[in-house]
């Protein structure tokens, strides 16, 4: 198995280590911070290293490794973290679920997550350093930029989605849709039209009942 450590100590880099872990090729060995950032010495019951020092207890001749981020600064942490891994020699993991459905052709790019239930149609590609959460349906001739991150979504076919754009969970975006850069596209979002580079779309919010809980309890009954 090829030997990976894993940038990031929190829970999106809990989560990818557990991925990786039941359902890779990789067995992973370590995980690394920031040297400013170090909290504690080990995770998962691993050992955290400064990411500085990182090449010499890791070296990348042997180990390869994943930048496990969030979206912080719109995904350009992560992204500057990544240049950082390759400017340091490793080459960078990526994750495709076995419950994944893809075509057979996805070239899968460095730095990418695809999670379980996911749907990839034909025809489509997806960039590198973007996470792609559980359930995403990517509809054939999507084209998703780099350092992208989607939670739950839904496209429609030809959809485009610019670099560093965010879009959140159950957004709907309709065919031939081109999403500019630098996109924050809040949870629930339905997008009928292109947008513009660093737009930000809210979805909207439910809002209460006049009627309390447990007086709609009673007329269900």
């Amino acid at each position: 198995m090829k030997k990976l450590v894993i940038f990031g100590a929190e829970n999106f880099a809990e989560i990818s280590h557990y991925y990786l872990t039941h359902d890779s090729e990789y067995a992973v060995v370590a995980f690394t911070v920031d040297g400013a950032y170090m909290r504690e010495n080990s995770f998962r019951g691993l050992p955290v290293v400064p990411f500085e020092d990182v090449v010499r207890h890791f070296p990348p001749s042997d180990h390869d490794m994943l930048v496990a981020v969030g979206i912080r600064e719109l995904n350009s942490f992560r992204a500057r973290k990544v240049a950082e891994a390759e400017a340091k020699g490793y080459a960078l993991a990526s994750y495709l679920s076995s419950r994944a459905r893809t075509a057979q052709d996805l070239v899968l790019a460095p730095n990418t997550m695809i999670m379980e239930d996911v749907t990839v149609q034909p025809f489509a590609t997806i960039g590198r350093n973007t996470i792609v959460w559980p359930a995403c349906r990517i509809a054939m001739y999507d084209r998703i930029g780099d350092h992208c991150w989607l939670v739950t979504i839904s496209t429609g076919e030809s959809v485009t989605i610019g670099d560093y754009s965010f879009v959140g969970l159950a957004s709907v975006l309709a065919p031939y849709v081109s999403v500019g850069r630098n996109n924050l596209i809040g949870a629930g979002s339905l997008i009928l039209n292109s947008t513009k580079d660093f737009a930000v779309y809210r979805g909207a919010g439910s809002k209460p009942s006049r009627v309390p809980s447990n007086r709609a309890a009673r007329l269900l009954e």
